[in-house]
Formats: structure tokens, sequence, C-alpha cells
């Protein structure tokens, strides 16, 4: 973690470079030597190789991290208390130069351990018969089989442990493939790739002696293998590759003598399976187990036999055991083997079913399921293991939305930004994260392949915590024992899966002595219907999350918090004014509990002095408004930097307000107050944006309030908004074509009443209606009969989903007019509109358009019609 260590002080000092801050401090002189020396540190821990011996590596790391740590919370201390010494600062500096230049001594280079022994202890699981993967086999053989004389190429890719060896090696090994391909090869390569070592192990394969090679340069080698291959029809399986220099420069070796001669390469890397496999897209990404699949694997781990007879509650357990390991093969097969070494018996298994941690990942245990997961997180770039590690933050199963972590990410100061925001290049990490298969991917948005949710799978998670933990990057806290001193001592930020664990005395004044610079404070336990006692007084905290836990009162210590840059609290009541000392804050979040009711007659306003947090990127307060300042010349009241503003009421979307926020790109909006009489905000939100990615608004279920709107004719929209969002608004589907109007809205959301009545016609001379409209959702709307008279509609539609519309009678033909059209799902709604979907379907695949897919279900017949 020093690499995080020294970007979050590269940072601290970059923030400190603005005029208002520096006479606080240091002089520019000495602020810039500090940063060029920091990007010099920077440059070096790069460099480090992975395959240098950990311990070594590890002793120098932590060296520089406790080293920056040390001088951060220097600088950030003197910020909080400005009665510190400058002169002692100023001393510190030249300590802390004279340090970092120590450490940036080249290493010696000391190899670990033999990545091919590693190996070894992978494939030990390979000789368990293969589970699963059917049509992963038969689409392989398929492809082997294939008339394509040309040499080919297939890439399979999916995460450590997931089966690429063992199907691979199945293949290799089945009877048929021996007698089709005369020469044959298993090449494990490994991170550590050494051209000559490859040469001369398919050599040695092939039958050549290896002391009499072993003397030859890598030409004369390339040469005898091709030499060799020349005429034959081989099979070469590239296991374990982790560089795209691999196929490169093997590739040129081989010969294609186009007689059907095949290659089959297994990586963790998405990227390195597009490289190999960019000339034909042959990539396989192997898919986790499902629940039956995983049972299998474990019982026939457990027992070596189908045939054994096991108890009915047994069995109950041991399925429930084989569901925790999220269908990973090499975590099925080690708690198989666990199992089989104890009595079975319901005590025994279920300690194992309820035990969250019941693999424990380490990075150096000896275990082949900790050595497997463990070589992913060691083959990771510098500027990508901090913000992995982060993600074990969050609890088991705990649904990780993007856009919250990303923020978490850049607040806590784990993001490089250069020529990008924050958020973009943390975007950038995301996508490398998922590309190396540690970070999975739960759900995509509805307009584009970017990411809205993930997870990392429970191994990844377990090794995360154990490392953070060691690290001292972050410790979690589920039971009372957590929190002993020599578990906290020194660690950077304190997780809480259990909140109720804050509430003890003993546990407050631990904290206090064991953490004092702990900077965040993440509270994902259970979300508490009663207030918790809660400790707030570490003076350099940036982070507290702490939106699971009810606060009656404001808690007045978050103000002396001067660094906290995120703020996320569960509050119902007056925020004070002093919220504007926390000059840092980027994210600022504010819920209510689930059962306040807002008062119908009035509105809640935050405070004026809300507009002096001009860092703020992200401001969500529900059932607040922002208030109007005065004077209006007054260029104090600007939040340039907000991005993003959700919960607040219609008093939040004047002109007044809504010019004072030039940069925003999405809003959201919650209608609950009868003094929000109509939706003439739109007008004001049209003309003070043009560009505009998101709008949000619900209207909570008020009849008396919805009445209202469904008068209201006004609807206006920024020109070039790309998303739109409604709920209860109960517009008149007359007004609909006002937003269909809209040139680039790319997705169309309408819930619960958002138009209502019974009929929505498009008539023929309204012109192109939803030109680049892609994602479509209707759901919990009245409407029966949806028609387009004219053809041109929808030309870009390529999602359409309908829930719970149990009026609709039928999807207009018009639709299928889309060439882009690629999923259709029908939710809970009547037989007649499923009937509509199918035919659709049809019509698409009588035009030769088979790329359509429709997904009928109905929670009544509690089945899944998929075509």
């Amino acid at each position: 973690m020093a690499y995080a260590a020294v970007v979050s002080l590269k940072q601290t000092i970059e923030r400190l470079t603005h005029p208002s801050r520096s006479e606080l401090l240091l002089s520019d002189s000495e602020m810039k030597l500090i940063h060029g020396d920091l990007c010099n540190l920077q440059s070096f821990l790069k460099a480090i190789s992975p395959s240098q011996s950990r311990k070594t590596v590890h002793a120098l790391e932590t060296q520089i991290k406790d080293a920056v740590h040390t001088f951060e919370d220097l600088i950030d201390s003197r910020i909080s208390d400005p009665s510190l010494s400058v002169s002692e600062i100023s001393e510190q500096v030249l300590e802390f130069r004279q340090e970092i230049s120590s450490f940036t001594t080249p290493l010696k280079y000391e190899e670990e351990f033999d990545e091919e022994d590693q190996q070894q202890h992978i494939d030990s699981f390979a000789a368990i018969a293969i589970v699963g993967m059917v049509n992963e086999l038969i689409q392989l053989l398929g492809w082997l089989e294939w008339n394509s004389p040309s040499l080919d190429i297939i890439s399979l890719v999916g995460m450590a442990g997931i089966g690429k060896t063992t199907l691979a090696k199945q293949i290799y090994d089945d009877s048929f493939v021996a007698d089709v391909f005369g020469a044959r090869f298993f090449i494990p390569i490994g991170p550590k790739y050494q051209l000559k070592k490859i040469l001369l192990l398919a050599l040695h394969q092939a039958g050549f002696h290896t002391d009499k090679i072993h003397h030859k340069e890598v030409k004369e080698l390339a040469d005898d293998l091709c030499l060799y291959l020349k005429n034959k029809r081989f099979l070469i399986v590239l296991d374990d590759v982790w560089d795209t220099k691999v196929w490169n420069e093997l590739k040129q070796f081989l010969p294609n003598d186009k007689n059907g001669s095949r290659i089959i390469l297994t990586t963790r890397l998405v990227d390195v399976a597009l490289h190999a496999s960019s000339s034909c897209g042959n990539i396989l990404r192997i898919p986790f187990l499902d629940d039956d699949e995983s049972w299998k694997l474990l019982r026939e781990t457990i027992f070596n036999t189908e045939k054994y007879v096991l108890d009915s509650h047994l069995e109950k357990i041991g399925k429930k055991i084989a569901k925790n390991c999220e269908g990973l093969p090499l975590a099925i097969i080690t708690i198989g083997k666990l199992l089989s070494e104890t009595e079975k018996t319901v005590e025994n298994w279920t300690k194992f079913a309820e035990n969250e941690n019941s693999l424990i990942i380490r990075m150096d245990d000896d275990t082949p399921i900790s050595r497997s997961v463990s070589l992913s997180y060691k083959q990771l770039p510098q500027h990508l293991k901090a913000p992995f590690l982060y993600i074990g933050v969050f609890p088991k199963d705990y649904v990780i939305s993007i856009s919250k972590l990303i923020r978490l990410w850049v607040v806590e100061g784990l993001v490089e930004s250069g020529n990008k925001s924050f958020e973009e290049v943390a975007e950038e990490y995301l996508d490398e994260l998922v590309s190396k298969s540690v970070v999975l991917v739960q759900e995509r948005s509805s307009r584009s392949e970017k990411m809205k949710t993930c997870r990392i799978h429970f191994v990844f998670r377990n090794l995360c915590v154990n490392e953070a933990h060691s690290e001292k990057f972050f410790h979690v806290i589920r039971k009372y024992v957590d929190s002993f001193p020599e578990c906290i001592n020194r660690q950077r930020r304190l997780c809480m899966h259990n909140n109720v664990v804050l509430g003890f005395e003993q546990v407050r004044s631990w904290m206090e002595e064991s953490v004092p610079c702990a900077r965040s404070l993440l509270c994902y336990g259970p979300k508490q219907q009663y207030p918790v006692v809660s400790y707030f007084g570490f003076r350099l905290l940036k982070v507290l999350d702490a939106v699971s836990i009810r606060f009656y009162e404001f808690p007045h210590q978050v103000v002396e918090l001067v660094h906290l840059r995120y703020l996320a609290i569960t509050y119902y009541g007056e925020i004070p004014s002093s919220i504007s000392r926390l000059s840092n804050l980027e994210v600022l979040i504010i819920h209510w509990h689930h059962r306040v009711i807002k008062p119908s007659n009035s509105s809640v306003y935050l405070p004026v002095e809300i507009w002096k947090l001009h860092k703020l990127k992200h401001l969500e307060c529900m059932g607040f408004d922002l208030t109007d300042p005065s004077p209006a010349d007054d260029d104090s009241f600007i939040l340039e930097k907000l991005l993003t503003l959700s919960g607040v009421g219609t008093h939040s979307c004047t002109e007044r307000v809504l010019i004072r926020i030039p940069n925003l790109i999405k809003l959201g909006i919650r209608i609950e107050s009868t003094l929000d009489k109509k939706f003439n905000f739109l007008c004001d939100f049209a003309s003070c944006y043009y560009e505009f990615d998101s709008f949000k608004c619900i209207v909570v279920d008020d009849p008396g309030i919805r009445s209202r709107f469904v008068s209201s004719p006004v609807l206006n929209f920024p020109a070039n908004i790309r998303k739109i969002s409604l709920s209860g608004c109960g517009f008149p589907w007359r007004n609909i074509g006002v937003i269909g109007e809209l040139p680039n809205l790319e997705v169309l959301k309408l819930r619960w009443r958002a138009f209502s009545g019974a009929e929505w016609e498009i008539a023929g001379g309204e012109g192109e209606l939803f030109p680049r409209l892609k994602f479509l959702l209707m759901e919990d709307l009245d409407v029966e009969v949806w028609e387009t008279n004219s053809g041109g509609h929808f030309r870009r539609l390529s999602r359409l989903v309908i829930r719970h519309c149990y009026k609709l009678k039928e999807i207009p033909r018009g639709i299928a007019d889309s060439a882009a059209l690629e999923v259709i799902e029908v939710d809970d709604c009547s037989s007649s509109l499923a009937n509509s979907a199918r035919g659709i379907y049809m019509a698409k695949h009588d035009w030769v358009n088979d790329h359509v897919k429709i997904r009928v279900r109905s929670s009544w017949e509690d089945n899944k019609i998929k075509s």
C-alpha cells in the first residue's frame, strides 16, 4: 500500500498549492521539492516487478508507507490545529525528504518462487472429473472438428479457479482428439514468461532430449520446433497466459499448413484473450457452476462417488455450503476436501454453512487456492492494488453501486487524474479490474455497456479483508473481539459490519487510543432503527459513511472534522449552518429514516451556508431543498463543481437556484409536499441547461398531489438530455410527444403512473419520434392500447421492458421496424401482450434477424420462457 500512500500525499500537497492554503504550511519551493520527490518515489514503486521477493519488497514498502503516512498526518494535523509550529513542520520536511531519498536504492532482484511449481499445485485439481461446462465442452470439440483448414486459436478466459485448465486438459486428453491430432502439446506459461523455456518444454514433449538442445539459441530452437511440426496436424494448449507477447512471439514459429491445426489458450486476462483471438474472434468465457452443478461437485469431492446415501437434513446443509461457494470449482473442491476430513455431522456442516470465512485466503498461505487467488492480486499493476483491496470494505453479498464506489475511491485519494477527471480515470480502473477477472459485473447500465453494480467473488473478498488488515489499509469489525486494541491499532480505516459494536463505551475508548489518525469510518452493518452512540473523534477523518445509523440529533462532532470529503448520514431535522466549516466536502448524503413522514404543509431547507461548500460534486439530500441565496449577484454562492443533485423537491429547481449550479448533469426530484403544485419548474430546468445527462422525478403516492399534475400541460426538458425517469406524475399520454421529440434521448423509464390514460397513440403526422431511444421501460402503467401508426419511430430501440402493465393488450407492430431491436422482456403482463412479443420475435426471424431475444415471465405460473 506504499504506492497508494504516495498518491494520497501527492494529492494533499497539490491541494495545498492553492494560494489560500499555502501560507499556512510550506513555501512554494518546499511544495515543489516534496512533489518532485513523491513523483520519483511513485515511479520507483511502479517499476517493482511482481516476481521479486515478496519479503524484501514488503519490508521496503512498509517503510515507505509508514514514512508517508506519518508526514501526511503531520501536515493534516497542522491544518486541524494551527497552534502547531510551522518551523517544526519545516524540520520534518527536511527529514522526510532525506528518508524517502534513501528508499529509491535499486532492489536486489530475488525470485520468490517458481511459477511452474504453482501451476503444478493448480493442476492437481484437474484430476477431478469435470462437472458442468457441458456446453463449453461441446463447443470446444465442435471447434476442433470445424472444417476450416487454417491454423486457428481459441481463448478460454475466466477468473482464477474457474476451471480453464481443467477444461483444456479434458480436451487435450480426449481420445478422439488424440486420434485426430498427430502432435499435441500442453505447455504451462505463467506470469514469468521466457520464450526459450517454452520452446524447450515443447521440444521435450515432442521427444527431444533437453540436455542436447539446451545450449541452442531461441532461433535454433524455434527452427527445430517448426521443422518438427511441418505437415503435422497439431494441437497446442498454452495454459495460464499473462502477456500478449506470448502469442505474438510463438505464432511466428508455427507453420500454417492448412491442415486444421489448433491452439487453445487459457488466461485470466480479457485483454490477452482479445489480442490472441483478434483475427478470428474465438473467445470462450468460462461460466460459474450453477447450484446443482456446485452440489454435485461438492458431493463427489467429499464422498468420491455420487451413490453415497446422504441424510436429507445433511444434504440440505450441503447444498447451502455449495451455494456459498458462488459457483467456483476450486473453492468447492477445497471446501469438499476439508469436509471429507471431518466427521459428517449436522453440527460440523452447519458451522461451515454459517461461517462467512470458511476458507481463509492469505497472500503467504501455501494452499493451492491461496496461491492461485493471490497470484491475481500480485500481478495487478501498482495503481490498481489499493482500489481493488478497497472493494473488500463492503460486506458479503453487498450490492456495490459503481457510482458510490467511484466516489469513495476518489475522496480516499486512490485515483490519479492526469488529463482526465478523477471519475473518468476511476471508471478506467474498474474496466481494468473486470478485464483481469478480479471484479465481476453485476448489472450494466440501461443505455450503454457501462457497469451499474459490481461484486467480487468471496475468495477475493477474503483475500482483500486479510491483506488489507495486514497492510493497515482497513480493518473489518463484525463483533466485539474485532475491536480489541491489537486488532485495530494504527489501521487507516475502520469498517463496521455490525454497527451495534460502536455502542460499547470500551470500544469507543479503544478507538480513541489505537486509531487516532483513522481516515475513514465506514458503517455498513444492518440499518438500525434506534440510535447507536458513535465515536467521531477522529480529527483527520476524510470519509464518514454512516447512512445505516439513525441519528435523532445532528452529530455536531462532525463539523469539527475539517478534512471530511465524504459525509453520509441518516437524519431528519435541521442541518446546522456550521456545516460550512467542512470546506473540503465533495460528497454530502443525508437520508431520512424510512418511517419518517414529511409534513405535507412544509418544506425543509438546507442552510444557505451549503452554497459555501464549493468543492461539492454530489449532493443527495432526501426531503430537503436548496435555499434560494440572495443577493442574486453574489458570486460566492455558486456550486460550480456540483455534478449530481438528488432527493430534493421542486423548490430546488427554480431558475435562481439552477443558474448557480452551472455544471449539473444529473438531477433527481422527489415530490411529496402539497406545496409543490405544478411542473412549472421544468421550464426553468430546460432554460438553464442544454446538454444534460439524466433527469429523474418521483411523485409519492398522494392522490391529492397527483390529480393536479394530470391537468398540467407543461412539459419541457433540456434539448440534449439523454435519460429521463418518471414515476407517479400522472401526465396525459398526449404530452409524451414532447419527450419523443428530444433528439438525443437514449433511455426512457416510465414507472407507476408516470403517464396515465387508456391509450398511447403516436399519430401519423407527428414526424419521427424517439429517434435515438435505445431503452424503454414501461412499468405499472394503466395503458390499455399502444399504437404507432407510421414507421420510423423507435428506429434505434434495442431493448424494450414491460412490467406489470396488466391492461396492455399488445406491442405495436411498428416496434419490429427497429433494426437495432435485441431484447423484449415481458414480466407479469397479459397473455395477449406476451403473444404480441412472440409475434414480433417471429417476424424478426422471418427477416433473418435471429439476434432478437424475448423473455416472458409470470409470477403466477412461476415459470420462465425463453425464445
